[in-house]
């Protein structure tokens, strides 16, 4: 076997041999264009409205997002049909996760009308139809975009796919770079199998990850999010929901602040698992406000500022107001977040007092929705439970806790003599019960002088004691006179009068469905989830009693039990929902209401209404071994159709050699074997854009730099032979920088890169398409990267089209077996 334009040289040696033997074909003889099409940028298919992540617009031009419905662009892997079309396959539409989830994964079927010298008039790429990957037999196990559909269509934000094979049963193989995994769908684009991993051959039991793995907890959140998201949005809801994280698991590179139960602190008998799992920039970016809980430190409230939360729930308002009133990120010798008249700007930032203001004053009462109202709180953060006669009613706890409550008789009420809330009616409770005991330090304290307003409110409306256990009913009747009071009330002449008035006036209310769906007991023998009403009655009422109060636009529901949030996206979309996000293992025989990420009896947690959480597996334990889009960018089938070749983007981390991985994929077994070769990069390169084999032993391999629109650029196709022992040789075949263009067929527009005087350049940052269309012609195919680069439209900075070039080789491949 051998190529006619090489010699045996470059065919039969070692890369060190061929390029200190072989120096002349360094440089390769230029190629010839023969066949020109393009795709203009601005093409769309049917197909929801794209690009709604892609901030500030116009972006070179384009505005978004994109209301034609999805761009037909960001072509990343190219096949030839029988019937002389091609299948283009879209990448993940914007280039991140974060962007990317209103992107349709598909492959497109298209016919380039090739301009060649016999049809000067010819040069479009017609676009007949496409393949939409989905998964309707639920064969992804963790979180996608449309988790809640029947059909399941694949986004861009669920994979990178950038590399695709059709094999003899008609099926498809597709490289994915999030992962890496590879994922396997039928000729209609339907998922078979769960996607497969890439093993970590030197660590049994684990993987080579990137950061946005699924299987990890670092690569979760947004995924999560995702889905609730669409949910969301399906109903017809126009707010995007709240990530509410413990803000110790953020990601903030604190050594100072750790979880109590994670890194070095983790328990016996759980997983060491890292702390800082939630990027908060990450979930910003794909549209989720951050409002994390509960910070009572007000250096650490500031860190948090300065990291760009959107908001912070503390027991204690009043340093959170502080914090609010020193925090001048931008420098400018002013608070970032005080509007002109002193209030907190609640478009900015949302303060939020913790079940009001638990460490100033007892928990869930009405002087603690007082204290943080008076400490100008722009949000009232609360809990509810439900009674036997349906009422919500302020409690964190399913039981009237004898730690925070007393009998008003003055009898004993000690922990088991205990009430679960939902089996005393509302009268039973507040005649019985009041919950004034102090147990959070000096700052607390239950004086009913220092409330005034709850003083008058409990006499108007016949309330037994200030605190009395009030239903979320009275709390919203409590914030109307509270507005009153200082507003034409006995504290109109107060200093703070207009401001009290003003906060109560606009204040908003984070209410909490406080539920438990485990299935095992408390200690008092009571299975969790039995403990309260169902989540979807508890939403319900909750919901209602919003409703009849005309909060909606007011109010928020947040729950760890993403089922009671679900219901209310699905009944009530106009009530914003807020995901609560905590580890509080359970480490002995009692569970705790915030570990809601916690995994039950080896099953997947049962508190996020089935969405898959990889609980405690993180870079901490499993690494991260890929950058960002380093993974599966090229990927090639062997002769014998029984192979793929898996082609990492970029070298693993921590490599000493610039050399990449291609990982060997067993079809027929559906494994990964173990065996890879290592593939040597060149100087000028930052990676590969596509990877073909053309025979037994041979390919082709494109690598480039990340330049564009320029003669330095760095663009370069080479002849690859695997070798028996691992290593990949290489030489040079085709300079995408130096192309003959003797007829002049590619499109150019005054001031265009690469088009003149007989000669082309194809100067794009990605290009990640490449077919064998016969022995001497091969087909090339750029990644335009749409609406952001701009690699040929240099004079009018239009944004690149999708230009597929047919090139004539100077000499003939070797195509047999």
């Amino acid at each position: 076997m051998k190529y006619h334009f090489l010699s045996r040289c470059a065919l039969g040696t070692s890369l060190a041999v061929i390029l200190s033997g072989c120096q002349h074909y360094t440089e390769p003889a230029p190629a010839t264009l023969v066949g020109y099409a393009k795709l203009p940028a601005d093409s769309f298919a049917e197909g929801p409205v794209a690009g709604k992540r892609l901030g500030a617009s116009p972006i070179n031009g384009k505005h978004t997002p994109f209301t034609k419905g999805q761009p037909i662009q960001g072509f990343s892997a190219l096949l030839k049909n029988p019937d002389g079309t091609f299948l283009a396959m879209s990448d993940n539409g914007f280039g991140k996760v974060e962007n990317s989830a209103d992107f349709n994964l598909r492959l497109y079927t298209i016919q380039p009308q090739l301009k060649t010298n016999g049809k000067p008039d010819a040069g479009k790429v017609e676009v007949n139809g496409f393949i939409e990957l989905h998964d309707p037999d639920q064969k992804i196990p963790f979180a996608i975009v449309n988790h809640f559909t029947q059909r399941r269509i694949l986004t861009g934000a669920d994979f990178d796919i950038e590399s695709v094979r059709r094999t003899a049963d008609g099926t498809f193989w597709l490289g994915d770079e999030f992962g890496p995994f590879l994922l396997h769908v039928d000729a209609n684009g339907k998922v078979l199998e769960e996607p497969y991993r890439l093993p970590n051959f030197s660590r049994t039991g684990h993987y080579l990850n990137s950061p946005q793995n699924p299987y990890l907890e670092e690569g979760s959140s947004v995924r999560i999010m995702n889905a609730v998201a669409q949910h969301t949005a399906q109903q017809g809801a126009n707010y995007q929901p709240v990530f509410s994280p413990y803000h110790v698991m953020l990601q903030d590179n604190n050594p100072r602040v750790s979880h109590y139960a994670r890194d070095k602190d983790t328990p016996n008998g759980l997983k060491l698992a890292a702390s800082d799992v939630f990027d908060i920039q990450s979930i910003q970016q794909a549209g989720y406000p951050v409002v994390t809980w509960t910070v009572n430190d007000l250096p650490r409230m500031l860190e948090l500022m300065a990291l760009g939360v959107d908001g912070i729930i503390s027991d204690r308002p009043d340093l959170l107001l502080t914090a609010v009133k020193q925090f001048d990120g931008n420098k400018d010798g002013k608070p970032d977040y005080l509007t002109p008249e002193g209030l907190i700007d609640s478009q900015r930032f949302d303060a939020q007092g913790h079940r009001g203001g638990r460490n100033l004053r007892p928990e869930n009462t009405l002087p603690a929705m007082e204290v943080a109202l008076d400490n100008l709180m722009t949000t009232l953060e609360t809990d509810i439970g439900i009674t036997k006669d349906g009422v919500a009613v302020l409690s964190h706890d399913p039981y009237l806790e004898a730690e925070k409550c007393r009998l008003g008789n003055n009898q004993p009420y000690t922990e088991h003599q205990q009430k679960l809330i939902k089996n005393l009616t509302l009268k039973e409770i507040q005649n019985r019960f009041i919950c004034d005991k102090v147990f959070r330090g000096n700052s607390q304290v239950n004086d009913p002088n220092l409330s005034p307003v709850t003083l008058a409110f409990t006499k108007q409306v016949g309330l037994k004691h200030s605190y009395t256990p009030p239903s979320i009913q009275q709390v919203f009747g409590f914030v109307r006179f509270y507005q009153q009071f200082y507003t034409t009330g006995a504290g109109k002449n107060h200093p703070l009068a207009v401001k009290r008035s003003k906060v109560a006036e606009q204040v908003r209310f984070n209410i909490e469905t406080k539920l438990n769906p485990r299935s095992d007991r408390d200690k008092h023998g009571v299975v969790y989830k039995s403990r309260t009403v169902t989540p979807e009655k508890m939403a319900m009422i909750l919901a209602n009693t919003i409703k009849r109060n005309g909060l909606t636009k007011r109010a928020d529901i947040q729950s760890f039990d993403f089922r009671s949030l679900l219901y209310i996206q699905k009944n009530y979309p106009a009530i914003r929902t807020v995901y609560l996000i905590g580890d509080f293992p359970n480490k002995g025989p009692y569970a705790d209401d915030g570990t809601n990420l916690q995994d039950e009896l080896g099953k997947n947690t049962p508190w996020l209404a089935g969405l898959y959480w990889p609980y405690r597996n993180t870079a901490l334990v499993d690494g991260i071994s890929i950058n960002r889009s380093s993974g599966f960018e090229g990927m090639a089938l062997s002769a014998d159709g029984n192979t793929l070749f898996a082609m990492l983007e970029a070298p693993v981390i921590d490599s000493k050699k610039r050399e990449l991985l291609i990982h060997v994929f067993d079809l027929k077994r559906k494994v990964f074997t173990g065996k890879n070769f290592r593939y040597p990069m060149a100087d000028k390169s930052k990676a590969i854009g596509d990877f073909t084999m053309i025979n037994a032993k041979h390919g082709l391999v494109i690598e480039r730099d990340n330049e564009e629109g320029t003669a330095e650029a760095f663009k370069m196709i080479y002849l690859i032979t695997l070798q028996d022992d691992g290593q990949v040789s290489k030489k040079p075949l085709v300079n995408l920088m130096t192309i003959k263009d003797p007829h002049q067929l590619a499109d150019r527009q005054a001031g265009d890169f690469g088009v003149s005087n007989g000669k082309f350049a194809f100067s794009y940052i990605t290009i990640e398409n490449i077919e064998v269309l016969d022995e001497q012609h091969i087909a090339v195919m750029n990644d335009n990267n749409y609406p952001f680069s701009i690699g040929r439209h240099l004079a009018s900075m239009q944004p690149d089209d999708t230009e597929f070039i047919v090139l004539r080789l100077p000499e003939k491949l070797d195509l047999s077996q």
